[in-house]
């Protein structure tokens, strides 16, 4: 086989790209078209992006082979999309001559914007983060405007029906830039990753051993049951420390069920995160025992209620995460919340359960003194973690709207379901489909409770200890 000829065709394909991404004058039959070109050609454009992330991460770089099916997703979304436009304007037989056009622009293009990136880098207006959204900018406006001529004189189109495909090119290849997660060809060893670095700062002997000290200071302040009074002791439990969301929750509702339920001074947090791991108790099921335990021996057990919320990720057998990278803690099962609660003698009980499929704990855990509410039902998922803000979908609903609004948490539940509903529609979401399990005694024991907080509208709860 004579290798000159192809070469050759290969030269020119590039020549006239450049010209093309230039806007020079330039004929489409400067270019060569063969289905060797596109290979060649796509050659090319794999072993620049190869050279660019091996260049960006050098020298201490290992090869990502995850890389090569993320530029096969997006060389997929690129013939796809020049396939749409030929069979659109009837000229899928010259396909071939279509992808041979945008695949020789691509060297100039890479040239060009690595030009852009390095003179980015040399000023000192922008920041970094600025720089390169600015090269970027750049570069799309300068790719669309060379695949509007192209179209244009490829189609012979108006100029509004070129800017149509235009517009359907750079949707179908430029939002998955957005959308996917990005897999580069070579990644280095020497990147630091915050998310995972954050948990190596954390003295896990130290912090494991102080744990009995801090949960004394903490449930040293807790106060006990009063006469005649249904007291209500709020314990929250943030179960996985590897998002702040969970934290922030239990805080919310903290604060919430202090100043609104008469919970001040009746109040513990337990929580898995790097923030708090000094001040807070760990969220696991010796702390949570231990707590339970001491609250018991507080409370009046005849009429005081105990309100435990968790909030975590939850897993399809009915789990409630307890996770912090470097500890080893089990999740919780509706079993084992059964036998804490069990065994320190608690009656009646409030128990919420913000996390994913927590409807498969109901069952285990309901009974005729007891009120459960969760995010989902048995065989759903929640939604609103993976971020740092203050509630999943269900805490806002439930604890940052509909609890400011009334003191029944049965109402508060019928809102809350409602207003999640409404949002998981809007965002597109299957319905979590938030679950309540009332028992027949329990429903009597809260009446009871929300007479006694209307008729105390003004008095506050928490009092100081005799010394």
């Amino acid at each position: 086989m004579n290798l000159a000829r192809p070469l050759i065709q290969l030269g020119q394909n590039i020549i006239a790209g450049t010209r093309a991404a230039l806007f020079m004058p330039v004929h489409l039959w400067c270019f060569k078209s063969s289905y060797l070109q596109i290979v060649l050609l796509l050659f090319i454009t794999l072993a620049l992006t190869f050279l660019d992330d091996y260049l960006e991460t050098a020298p201490d770089n290992v090869f990502n082979p995850y890389g090569l099916g993320y530029e096969a997703m997006l060389y997929l979304l690129f013939f796809f999309s020049l396939s749409l436009i030929a069979y659109l304007n009837s000229r899928l037989n010259d396909l071939n001559k279509l992808i041979v056009l945008f695949l020789s622009i691509a060297p100039v293009i890479w040239l060009g914007t690595m030009c852009l990136l390095y003179l980015s880098q040399q000023q000192n207006f922008l920041t970094d983060v600025q720089a390169s959204w600015s090269v970027f900018i750049l570069y799309l406006i300068w790719y669309l405007l060379i695949v509007f001529r192209l179209i244009k004189r490829f189609f012979y189109l108006s100029v509004i029906k070129a800017v149509v495909f235009m517009s359907l090119h750079g949707v179908i290849n430029i939002t998955p830039l957005f959308l996917l997660p990005k897999e580069p060809l070579w990644y280095s060893t020497q990147i630091s990753n915050p998310a995972i670095d954050k948990y190596k700062l954390v003295d896990i002997e130290t912090a494991y051993y102080s744990q009995a000290g801090v949960l004394k200071k903490t449930m040293a302040d807790i106060y006990p049951g009063r006469d005649n009074e249904i007291d209500l002791y709020f314990i929250g439990f943030a179960g996985d420390a590897k998002e702040d969301v969970f934290m922030n929750e239990v805080k919310a509702a903290k604060d919430i069920m202090d100043s609104r339920f008469g919970t001040l001074g009746r109040s513990v947090l337990l929580v898995n995160n790097v923030q708090t791991i000094n001040s807070y108790p760990l969220a696991n099921r010796y702390n949570l025992a231990a707590s339970i335990k001491k609250i018991a021996s507080l409370m009046d057990k005849e009429n005081d209620v105990m309100f435990l919320f968790l909030t975590s990720h939850g897993t399809e057998d009915h789990k409630i995460s307890a996770n912090f990278p470097g500890f080893q803690f089990k999740n919780l099962g509706a079993e084992m919340i059964n036998t804490l609660l069990d065994e320190a003698g608690i009656k009646w009980r409030i128990i919420i359960i913000s996390a994913c499929y927590s409807g498969g704990l109901i069952n285990t855990l309901a009974n005729p003194n007891t009120l459960l509410i969760t995010a989902a039902s048995a065989d759903r998922a929640s939604f609103g973690c993976g971020h740092d803000g203050q509630f999943t979908y269900f805490g806002q609903a439930y604890f940052g709207e509909s609890l400011k609004k009334t003191d029944s948490f049965i109402e508060a539940f019928e809102a809350s379901k409602q207003l999640i509903y409404e949002r998981e529609n809007k965002e597109g979401f299957s319905n979590s489909e938030p679950q309540l399990r009332l028992g027949e005694e329990m429903k009597h024991r809260l009446l009871e409770f929300q007479k006694q907080l209307q008729s105390n509208k003004s008095f506050n709860w928490a009092y100081t200890k005799e010394d």
